[in-house]
C-alpha cells in the first residue's frame, strides 16, 4: 500500500505493525501534509443519522431546512439530492434494505455503528471493491489484532454480537465463515478507524482511510488530524523535519499516563515515548516543545512562563494526580448535578494548592462549570473568567500550538461572552444583574468591543493554520467579525489588532494588546479560582443543573 502524499512508507518491525510512515520534505507548523478525502467508511454515530447527512456529515442544513430522509428505508437523511445520490450510488444502494430490516425486525431506523460499519465492509467486499478487499479482505494490509481482542472475554462478547447483527441485518448468509469474516473486520475497524467526535460542534462518526491508518501513534505527536466533511487533513503541529517519522496522537495525550493507558488498551501496544517513558505531565511536555515561540500570537505570550511554569509539584506526586483522577471519573461521580460537580471541585482542591491547573482533571472541572453558566440566561457572566482562565492558565500548557482546535474552541467562547457583556454593559444590565462587583468593574471600564475584535481576528489567523474553511468555529468567527468591521469609530483600534496580529513583535501594536486586550482577560481569568469556590459553591447563585 502507498504511503501518503509528501511521505514515505518504512518497515519498522518494532512498531506499527510493522510500518511507519516518515516525511520526505520539511513541513512548518500548521502545513498540510495530506488530504484524505476517498474514506472506505466515513458514517455519522448510530443516534446521530437523523441529524446528519448520511453522505458529507453535515449536521443539519445550514440554511435551516429540514434533512430529507431516503424515500425507501426513511432511515439515511441528506442535506441535499446531490448528497442523496452520491450515497446511493457509494453504498446506500446495497444498505437501504439493511434498515428496512431492521424497521421490520426490532423498529427501530438506525443500528450501531459499529454494524452498520461492518455491514457496509462485507457489501463493499461482495461487490468487489479495490480499495475495501485491498485494506480489510482476507488477506488486506490493515491490522486487526483479532487474537488479542479475544483475550478480553467482555469486549469479545460484545464485539461477536455486533458482528453476528452486521450479518443478520445485512441479509448475508450466516455462516461460520462469514461470521468470523464480520469478527475480523469489526477488530480492524476499531484498530484503525478514527473517531470524528466533537461536540461542540455536533459532529460525530467515524472516518476509515487505509493510508491515514499508516500513521503511528505518539503521546508527543507532532501531526494532528481535522475533519470536514467526507475529508481528513492532516497537518503538522510543529516543525517537521526531512526524514522525521509522522506521528499523531490517537487518543487525548494531555491526560494522565493511567488513562492515556487504559485508552489505548484496544490498540494493543505499550506506547514508548518520552512522555510515558518518564511519565512527564503536561507542564514538562510543554518546557521542552518546539511549539512555545508561536504562542508570541496568542493569550500566553509569556514564553518564560511556558518554559518555566510555577507549579510545586512538591505537593502533589504523579501517582496522587491519577487518584485524583480516578475518583474524579468514577461511576459515583457521572450522574451531573450540582451535588457531584462540589465533590469533583474538591477533588482537585490539591491540583490548586500546587498550582497545577493544567493537569486534569481540573480543566474539567472548570470547563463543565462554564458550560453550565452559559446555558443559564443568568448566570452567563461567570462564564466569561472560567474560559479565560481555560485559554490563558490551562489550554497552552496542554496543547502548545495555539492553533490546535481545542484552543481555538476556548478562544471563541470568550469572544461570544464579549459579544454579550459589551450588549449589557451598554445597556446597564450587567450592573443591575450580575452581583460579582469586581467582574462588572473589569468589564465597565474596558474597550470590550475591542477585546473581541482582537480574539476573533486572533481566531480567523489560527484558522488558517489548523483548521479547514468549512469548520464551524471558523465560519462563525468570520461572521463576528464582518458584525465588528461594521462599527463604525473603531479605525484606530482596529488598524493596531491588525497589526499586532501581521506582527506581534510591533512595538506599539503590541503595547496596544497586552494593554487593551491581555490586561482585562488576565484580570477576568484571577476571579476564576474566586468564583468556582465562593461564587458557586458557598453563596450557591449557581443552579448546576443544565436545562
Amino acid at each position: 500500500m502507498a504511503a501518503p502524499p509528501g511521505t514515505r512508507l518504512a518497515h519498522t518491525p518494532d512498531r506499527g505493525g510493522g510500518r511507519s510512515v516518515f516525511a520526505t520534505r520539511s513541513y512548518r507548523p500548521g502545513d498540510v501534509i495530506a488530504t484524505f478525502g476517498k474514506p472506505i467508511l466515513a458514517l455519522p454515530d448510530g443516534p446521530n443519522m437523523r441529524t446528519t447527512c448520511n453522505y458529507c456529515l453535515t449536521v443539519q442544513n445550514p440554511d435551516g431546512k429540514p434533512l430529507r430522509a431516503c424515500t425507501s428505508c426513511k432511515a439515511a437523511v441528506y442535506c441535499n439530492p446531490t448528497c442523496q445520490r452520491a450515497h446511493w450510488k457509494s453504498i446506500h444502494k446495497s444498505e437501504c434494505k439493511l434498515f428496512i430490516r431492521v424497521r421490520e425486525g426490532v423498529g427501530k431506523d438506525w443500528v450501531p455503528t459499529p454494524t452498520r460499519a461492518v455491514a457496509q465492509v462485507l457489501m463493499l467486499l461482495r461487490a468487489g471493491d479495490p480499495a475495501t478487499i485491498a485494506a480489510l479482505g482476507d488477506d488486506g494490509s490493515l491490522v486487526g489484532n483479532t487474537e488479542a481482542f479475544k483475550k478480553d472475554t467482555k469486549i469479545w462478547s460484545d464485539y461477536e454480537m455486533l458482528a453476528m447483527a452486521a450479518v443478520v441485518y445485512g441479509g448475508l448468509v450466516e455462516s461460520e465463515e462469514t461470521l468470523r469474516r464480520a469478527e475480523e473486520i469489526l477488530c480492524k475497524i476499531q484498530t484503525n478507524a478514527f473517531d470524528r467526535l466533537d461536540a461542540d460542534t455536533g459532529m460525530s462518526g467515524i472516518f476509515l482511510d487505509a493510508g491515514l491508518s499508516m500513521i503511528n501513534h505518539s503521546c508527543i505527536p507532532n501531526a494532528f488530524i481535522g475533519f470536514d466533511k467526507r475529508v481528513a487533513t492532516l497537518r503538522a503541529e510543529r516543525t517537521i523535519e526531512e526524514g522525521d517519522e509522522i506521528r499523531i496522537s490517537y487518543i487525548d495525550h494531555t491526560l494522565p499516563k493511567m488513562a492515556r493507558q487504559e485508552g489505548l488498551r484496544l490498540y494493543h501496544f505499550q506506547c514508548d515515548c518520552p512522555r510515558c517513558k518518564d511519565d512527564l505531565d503536561v507542564y514538562q511536555v510543554c518546557a521542552s516543545s518546539p511549539a512555545v515561540p508561536l504562542n508570541a500570537l496568542s493569550l500566553q505570550p509569556d514564553l518564560a512562563r511556558l518554559r518555566n511554569p510555577p507549579v510545586d509539584r512538591s505537593k502533589l506526586s504523579a501517582a496522587k494526580v491519577e487518584v485524583i483522577y480516578k475518583a474524579w471519573h468514577s461511576p459515583a461521580m457521572s450522574e451531573g448535578g450540582s451535588k457531584i460537580a462540589q465533590q469533583r471541585w474538591k477533588l482537585c482542591k490539591q491540583l490548586v494548592e500546587a498550582r497545577m491547573w493544567a493537569v486534569e482533571p481540573l480543566p474539567a472541572s472548570i470547563h463543565e462549570v462554564a458550560l453550565i453558566c452559559q446555558e443559564n440566561s443568568w448566570t452567563w457572566a461567570y462564564a466569561l473568567p472560567l474560559w479565560c482562565f481555560l485559554a490563558t492558565e490551562c489550554e497552552p500548557f496542554r496543547l502548545v500550538a495555539p492553533f490546535m482546535p481545542w484552543r481555538m474552541k476556548g478562544v471563541v467562547m470568550i469572544a461570544k461572552c464579549l459579544s454579550e457583556s459589551a450588549r449589557q454593559t451598554a445597556t446597564g444590565e450587567l450592573a443591575r444583574n450580575c452581583p460579582h462587583k469586581g467582574l462588572v468593574d473589569i468589564l465597565a471600564r474596558n474597550d470590550q468591543v475591542t477585546m473581541c475584535e482582537a480574539l476573533i481576528r486572533l481566531l480567523v489567523h489560527d484558522a488558517a493554520m489548523g483548521a479547514a474553511a468549512g469548520w464551524d468555529i471558523a465560519i462563525q468567527a468570520r461572521e463576528m467579525l464582518q458584525d465588528i468591521e461594521h462599527l463604525d469609530g473603531r479605525e484606530n483600534e482596529s488598524a493596531l489588532i491588525q497589526a499586532w496580529v501581521k506582527n506581534p513583535e510591533d512595538p506599539q501594536a503590541n503595547a496596544f494588546f497586552r494593554y487593551a486586550v491581555l490586561k482585562p482577560i488576565t484580570e477576568l481569568a484571577a476571579l476564576a479560582i474566586q468564583i468556582m469556590d465562593a461564587e458557586l459553591w458557598a453563596s450557591r447563585t449557581l443552579p448546576l443543573v443544565r436545562r
